[in-house]
């Protein structure tokens, strides 16, 4: 069975994620301007199996590569066929209801594990290269103070140490600080302020991922003024105007390797178009 997608909108990483899904698939762009790279582009009137979105926006907006416009998640309704199927990443209430009334079936690709894991990994490395051009020395034998343990903080903790920099882990899950402290890291209880605080006085980077403002007041003031922070988070951890370097890095897969985020965006959707036709029989 032949299957249609189309990706409407985004930026490099969905080129490359039809890219990589057209070896397998009749994949077309729509607001990618020519920045297709050969792929063809929607054809007007054209149905297809499947859309693919970027991240859209709560007003369900969709972002476009072409000379900065946007369109509205409902154009979706003139491009699908019956029975489609849509994937996007953290999908709102209004797309929600779009597929709802047209029956169309919603996957949100970015509450994939394997999704999250890899680009857990892209950010951790993004991290890296930004540390790279922002200390005044080497990464290796400089002090990482990694905020949080999650994903995104085990991978970038693992990579900033492998390349020879001290680490220290600050959480404040007692369990996210035993790991810590099994994998050789320095384990520091955020809610502990003295430990905290000689934590930050003694940090060369910061690398951010706890999405909360822990970094304001005493603590905020403990940061050396000549230390950089990596604020990979969704939403930022410092409040005022900090008198430190802040160097915003979110969505970093994107922008530092949008070729790896892309395939793993085409794996993803291919894993679960697998798994959907198990479901159904084969069909």
């Amino acid at each position: 069975m032949n299957i249609n997608i189309v990706f409407i909108g985004g930026d490099a990483r969905m080129i490359y994620a039809a890219k990589a899904l057209s070896e397998r698939y009749g994949c077309f762009l729509y607001g990618f301007g020519d920045s297709g790279c050969g792929l063809p582009s929607h054809s007007p009137g054209a149905k297809y199996d499947i859309a693919v979105l970027p991240v859209v926006a709560g007003n369900g907006e969709i972002k476009l590569m072409s000379g900065g416009n946007s369109a509205d998640c409902g154009i979706i309704a003139e491009m699908l066929g019956t029975g489609a199927a849509v994937f996007a990443g953290r999908a709102p209430e209004m797309l929600k209801s779009i597929c709802a009334e047209h029956r169309f079936s919603l996957y949100d690709y970015l509450e994939r594990e394997e999704l999250a894991v890899l680009n857990a990994q892209a950010t951790a490395e993004g991290a890296v290269g930004i540390a790279v051009n922002e200390l005044p020395g080497t990464v290796r034998g400089s002090s990482a103070l990694v905020l949080g343990f999650g994903r995104i903080a085990k991978l970038t903790a693992r990579c900033f140490s492998a390349l020879g920099a001290d680490v220290t882990v600050a959480a404040r899950k007692k369990a996210d600080l035993a790991w810590a402290e099994a994998c050789s890291y320095k384990p520091v209880d955020i809610t502990d302020a003295s430990a905290f605080s000689a934590a930050l006085e003694t940090a060369d980077v910061i690398l951010n991922t706890v999405p909360a403002p822990i970094l304001s007041g005493p603590a905020a003031a403990a940061v050396r003024p000549d230390a950089a922070l990596i604020e990979l988070a969704s939403v930022p951890c410092t409040g005022g105007e900090p008198q430190f370097r802040v160097i915003p890095a979110g969505g970093l897969p994107g922008k530092t390797s949008p070729r790896t985020a892309g395939n793993i965006i085409a794996k993803t959707i291919e894993t679960i178009l697998t798994e959907r036709s198990i479901e159904n029989g084969g069909a």
